[in-house]
């Protein structure tokens, strides 16, 4: 049957004049083309690597001002930056905790969890305790480029259009609504190196209070059953709030928006002449642009056009293939037993008689 069935094909193909063959190898290339011209007039758009960044800091008293500012490099995430300032009431230095998220797992960091919600699951973070009033330091989810190769791609290049989601400056990292109420709790390691362990953000019950370490690596303690009190064996614990005074900035650099049509910018910010983009806000600050590159729009129009009627010559080359394949079917279909019964009997009909 396999035998027959190769016999039929090479029949049909047989039957096909070249006229059709022709229009078959024009029709896929004419579609090629317009599968090219497609991709260019309707690119995917890759998502923002900042847009599962935060950056919240966390202070030893709730009374503290901070200072937020962070710089973005799109097209050089491993240099962007974070610096901070904390300022206590009393002027003196006292320490404070940068807590930051990130897209991706990254060396150094730790679990953070949140006690006083059922089904929390713990996530990574990058954690690190300061003990002075002013520091500059890499955001760390990006590492720098291995030899010659580019840490990510350009995110913003000539000609192209934007869309990006900036870090969130100042948000809780598990998103808790009432985040005045969440104090954090630094597990560090009581051996020489006193390395953070873990963190732990506890959900308090409205209007409760937990208690301060009366030291900086004194075990909390408290009878509330909100608040944070179980610790291992060789391990501390040291008591952080969020500041109820925090002023958050974030620029963007390096991003030209001549010849763009600016789709959407939340917040509104502010367009320097040395091609910056500075955002300012409090807690929760979480920039976004989305522009177009008019010469781009033009020319994805274009691109769409001719991608359409590739589409369609394509698909009218292809047609008078499809009617030539289905004549060759006929062509050289074998006659079916009843009928070629019947022709035998008319045949013989037709005899005269002896």
């Amino acid at each position: 049957m396999t035998g027959q069935r190769r016999q039929r094909i090479r029949q049909i193909r047989a039957e096909i004049n070249v006229v059709s063959w022709a229009f078959l190898l024009l029709a896929v290339v004419l579609a090629v083309a317009g599968w090219v011209l497609q991709n260019k007039a309707f690119p995917k758009s890759s998502s923002s690597p900042f847009a599962q960044v935060s950056a919240t800091v966390y202070t030893t008293s709730s009374q503290a001002r901070v200072l937020l500012q962070s710089t973005i490099q799109p097209n050089a995430s491993q240099q962007d930056t974070l610096d901070i300032t904390v300022k206590e009431p009393e002027g003196v230095n006292t320490p404070w905790v940068l807590v930051v998220t990130c897209p991706h797992r990254v060396r150094g960091q730790v679990p953070l969890e949140l006690q006083g919600v059922a089904g929390q699951q713990p996530m990574e973070v990058l954690a690190s305790v300061y003990d002075v009033g002013h520091e500059t330091v890499p955001i760390g989810c990006f590492p720098p480029p291995r030899g010659h190769a580019q840490a990510n791609s350009k995110l913003v290049a000539a000609g192209q259009d934007i869309s990006l989601s900036l870090p969130v400056l100042e948000q809780s990292p598990l998103a808790q609504s009432s985040a005045a109420s969440t104090p954090l709790y630094v597990v560090r390691s009581t051996s020489g190196s006193q390395r953070i362990e873990k963190l732990v953000e506890v959900l308090q019950a409205p209007g409760s209070s937990c208690p301060t370490p009366g030291s900086t690596y004194a075990t909390p303690s408290g009878s509330s059953a909100s608040c944070f009190t179980s610790l291992p064996a060789g391990a501390a614990a040291t008591q952080y709030k969020i500041p109820q005074s925090v002023t958050t900035s974030e620029t963007l650099t390096n991003v030209s928006l001549s010849g763009d049509r600016i789709d959407s910018m939340f917040p509104p910010g502010q367009i320097t002449s040395n091609d910056e983009i500075i955002w300012q806000g409090t807690s929760g600050l979480s920039p976004s642009l989305s522009a177009t590159n008019l010469s781009s729009a033009e020319n994805s129009s274009k691109a769409g056009f001719l991608a359409g009627l590739l589409y369609g010559l394509a698909a009218g080359l292809f047609i008078p293939f499809l009617q030539d394949v289905s004549q060759a079917v006929k062509t050289t279909r074998p006659p079916r037993a009843g009928a070629a019964a019947e022709g035998v009997v008319s045949e013989r009909q037709m005899r005269p008689s002896p």
